[in-house]
């Protein structure tokens, strides 16, 4: 009877610990959209101030680079890799489509820019199919379809006007996704902390040489907010990173939604722009088929690890 009474206090312990663990991660899922959000919210502010966009994607990588240092000192062999092509090809792609973003930014509002942003996700699957012989079911057929209808829900093409800012963002998202698959791959052998030093250290002189070209000088106010970009995105992948690390993804991937909220609120507040609902709409789809094939994916590479030696059915 005591050991009944023992084992079932244990239980109760884990599950409670479990919970406060499940809580950590949300919180911290929730709070990086809210950073990546308000740090998207200064790139605009910076580029109607006159700030070129590549000026902002080099300082963003710049202050990045400057914050990980410390860790890298601390981590011996952290920059130790075989893969140095992959980390350079990663890096031209990922300055291409940072640059595409921050400049499409400037003429759209936010919550349009974060909408069309969730569909990295379903062109990294598409992109998987065509380019990487993965196969594909039914349900994640219908998920990517359902995922092209909201954004052609919220984009309304030949009923609202389309202008450069929903093309750049668009281009972003695309190259943003086949920057999803080199994480993807690069992760099986490369730490975190590892590929986002190779991504400073490849991003900055890259935009820093494109910098140069457009360069304009900050004042000491808009040097505090290109400051305030790179910390707010490198802490924003910081607790994105730590919300899966506390969490099950598919506990904390939703609250990743909450960025169409703070990209509402933001943009209400500080550009005075009114949320459209049919972008609200399609916004919702274009996350709701993201993120079922992310937390999909999840488990099929979860199964994969139990059972390496049983090929898994993908959906």
């Amino acid at each position: 009877m005591d050991t009944e009474v023992k084992a079932a206090g244990a239980a109760a312990e884990a599950a409670a610990r479990k919970g406060r663990t499940t809580l950590i991660g949300m919180a911290c899922m929730a709070a990086s959209a809210l950073l990546f959000m308000s740090g998207n919210a200064v790139i605009k502010l910076l580029a109607e101030s006159g700030i070129p966009p590549v000026q902002t994607v080099f300082f963003r990588a710049l202050v990045s680079l400057i914050l990980l240092t410390p860790f890298a000192l601390m981590t011996p062999g952290v920059l130790k890799t075989d893969r140095l092509v992959t980390h350079g090809i990663r890096g031209i792609v990922q300055a291409a489509s940072m640059i595409c973003f921050f400049s499409g930014i400037v003429s759209i509002s936010l919550v349009e820019g974060n909408a069309l942003e969730f569909t990295s996700p379903i062109f990294a699957t598409l992109f998987a199919v065509l380019f990487m012989g993965e196969a594909i079911r039914a349900r994640r057929l219908i998920a990517m379809a359902c995922g092209f209808l909201g954004a052609l829900i919220a984009l309304r093409p030949g009923f609202a006007e389309i202008n450069q800012g929903h093309g750049f963002i668009l281009v972003a998202s695309i190259l943003w996704a086949a920057v999803l698959l080199m994480i993807r791959s690069l992760s099986t052998t490369e730490s975190a902390l590892t590929q986002s030093l190779y991504i400073g250290i490849i991003l900055t002189p890259i935009a820093g040489v494109l910098a140069a070209l457009v360069w304009v000088t900050p004042d000491w106010h808009q040097l505090a907010l290109l400051a305030f970009v790179g910390c707010t995105a490198t802490l924003g992948q910081y607790l994105f990173a730590q919300a899966f690390r506390f969490a099950e993804m598919s506990a904390v991937l939703p609250l990743d939604f909450t960025k169409l909220i703070w990209s509402s609120i933001i943009g209400l507040l500080i550009f005075h722009t009114t949320p459209d609902a049919f972008v609200l709409l399609g916004g919702t789809i274009i996350f709701v088929s993201g993120a079922y094939i992310t937390i999909r994916e999840a488990q099929i590479q979860r199964r994969a690890a139990l059972s390496p030696s049983v090929p898994p059915a993908l959906p």
